[in-house]
């Protein structure tokens, strides 16, 4: 068996999203919805919690991330991909205590949980 690839250690400015699959099999986001605080410059770093596989490539990642296009983004990019994927800095100057919905994507599952930022 391979061993499990691993993800960049969060800083301390990153808020951790995991992402797990319930006892139902259903793919779930911790927290959700997530909060990053714009003034403490803080960003979200998604990680799998899926034990026994291989957390994917750049051309295969394991997960998807993606900011619904109605909804916008707290965040500059809309899409991000992979264990350990990072969504930088959020826009500055708001809308604070917005919640974005988004979806992840994973082994042909969905799930649409929520975040947003703090001043």
């Amino acid at each position: 068996m391979s061993s499990p690839t691993l993800a960049p250690s969060p800083g301390p400015k990153d808020v951790v999203v995991k992402i797990l699959l319930d006892d139902a099999g259903q793919i779930k986001a911790v927290p959700d919805p997530f909060w990053v605080s714009e003034g403490k410059d803080e960003k979200v770093m998604w990680v799998c919690t899926k034990e026994n596989h291989q957390h994917g490539t750049a051309d295969n990642p394991c997960f998807t991330v993606d900011f619904n296009t109605k909804d916008g983004s707290p965040f500059h990019g809309w899409h991000f991909s992979g264990h350990g994927a990072s969504s930088g800095l959020a826009i500055k100057g708001g809308p604070y205590h917005k919640v974005y919905k988004y979806t992840i994507s994973m082994s042909g599952k969905s799930c649409d949980p929520g975040g947003g930022v703090t001043p």
